[in-house]
């Protein structure tokens, strides 16, 4: 008899504390955080970078999409901004306001539409997001629909030239729920993206956007077209080379576009080159501009976010590695891979993707999710967030940015679905 109750005594009392659970109240969103986070995860700053940055350069492209297969396509058919670029700014700004969200003391209820206001339109770290624009199809109806994308925070700078149009493309998923795209009426060409990015905004450009401030622990990122034949020529990288603009970065970000091949799904060898190439310039300049300025005692960062394509081509053609020989005490350098609906990883860590609350749990649109989710992360790791809180709330952003046909209004509920997913993830 005493054998039997020792067998059966842990199933008996595992099935009454199972069934008094079913009685208790379900746990808050805010108790959540609070048990989740007890060890400060989203209070964890890296001592080794400086995070007394107080302002974001986000550099980036305009595309103007027009949604749907080209036999589809009217001449009535409205367009919407996209490009990248929107989607960068959108993502950084997101990424602090959530981290400031999840370090509320206690973890607070927003009670008012006071707190409501400042927390979604929190100034104490500026962000300004620069983008060139040809001004012989761009509107200033155009320019105000693309402030209303953006959280009030953001500062656009736009870039124009009058001898240019902002290229324009048919975009749509095919029957495999692939993303397709195609330019429209020269999009592309020179009158297009080829001319327009080429040095577009400038080193002088964005320096005139930071004119104001005697701030030398500047956060830029930026997208940069890549690969052996890049559109624009690969000018766009040009404000990397500019000592003067390097010398007041602290954290330089680059998002590298290549395009692997549709069928194998791999990039080139060739373009895997040109790009490990071009971020090796971007490091050596950066290292030197700051090594030059004598004043710079202060540690700065190289982050780079290639998707994995463009980083299994870099590791299979060329001896680019995460941790680049460059890395000297006060310079490093951190490659972090986005891997789609697998998340992320580095040579340290590796964060799961956020589940998406979509009816089949599947994208609504995915396109910028990787913008948004690259400058998250950056503008995180250069405020001193930790790799792994960084990269939570940057896969969280990411995330949220799938759940919606196009930019999520900004709004305290946006905020708080970020925040969730960010719990989830780390």
């Amino acid at each position: 008899m005493s054998s039997l109750l020792l067998l059966f005594f842990p199933l008996l009392l595992f099935s009454l504390v199972s069934a008094a659970s079913a009685f208790l109240a379900p746990t808050s969103f805010v108790n959540v955080h609070n048990r989740a986070f007890s060890s400060h995860a989203f209070e964890a700053a890296d001592s080794r970078l400086c995070s007394a940055a107080t302002q974001t350069l986000i550099v980036g492209k305009i595309i103007l999409d027009k949604y749907g297969p080209p036999d589809r396509q009217t001449d009535d058919d409205g367009v919407t901004i996209g490009g990248g670029g929107p989607q960068s700014a959108w993502g950084a700004a997101a990424s602090l306001v959530v981290r400031d969200y999840l370090s509320r003391n206690e973890r607070k209820k927003i009670n008012n539409d006071d707190e409501r206001d400042f927390l979604l339109s929190n100034p104490k770290h500026q962000i300004t997001f620069l983008a060139p624009v040809g001004t012989k199809n761009w509107t200033p109806s155009m320019t105000e629909q693309l402030s209303q994308l953006l959280p009030p925070m953001v500062n656009v700078v736009l870039v124009p030239s009058a001898d240019h149009i902002t290229p324009t493309i048919n975009i749509w998923h095919d029957e495999h729920e692939n993303v397709r795209w195609m330019p429209v009426n020269g999009s592309f060409d020179d009158i297009g993206a080829d001319g327009l990015w080429q040095n577009r905004p400038s080193a002088q450009d964005i320096l005139s956007a930071i004119q104001d401030t005697d701030d030398d622990d500047i956060i830029l990122h930026a997208i940069i077209e890549s690969g052996s034949k890049p559109t624009g020529k690969g000018l766009d990288a040009l404000p990397f080379f500019d000592d003067k603009l390097m010398s007041k970065v602290s954290t330089a970000g680059v998002e590298p576009i290549v395009f692997a091949d549709e069928v194998s799904g791999k990039v080139t060898e060739e373009d895997s080159q040109a790009v490990t190439t071009t971020i090796r310039k971007i490091l050596q300049s950066f290292v030197r501009a700051r090594a030059c300025d004598k004043e710079k005692d202060g540690n700065s960062l190289f982050v780079v976010t290639p998707d994995r394509p463009c980083y299994e081509g870099m590791i299979s053609h060329t001896n680019l590695t995460m941790d680049e020989s460059e890395n000297t005490e006060n310079n490093e350098f951190e490659m972090i891979i986005r891997d789609g609906g697998n998340g992320c990883f580095t040579n340290e860590m590796k964060m799961p993707a956020a589940t998406l609350r979509t009816i089949d749990k599947a994208p609504v649109n995915p396109t910028g999710a990787g913008n948004a989710f690259s400058a998250a992360y950056v503008v995180c790791r250069g405020t001193g967030s930790s790799m792994n809180e960084a990269a939570s709330i940057a896969t969280a952003v990411g995330a949220v940015v799938c759940e919606y046909e196009h930019l999520p209004m900004w709004s305290l509920e946006v905020v708080e679905r970020i925040a969730e997913a960010a719990c989830e993830v780390i």
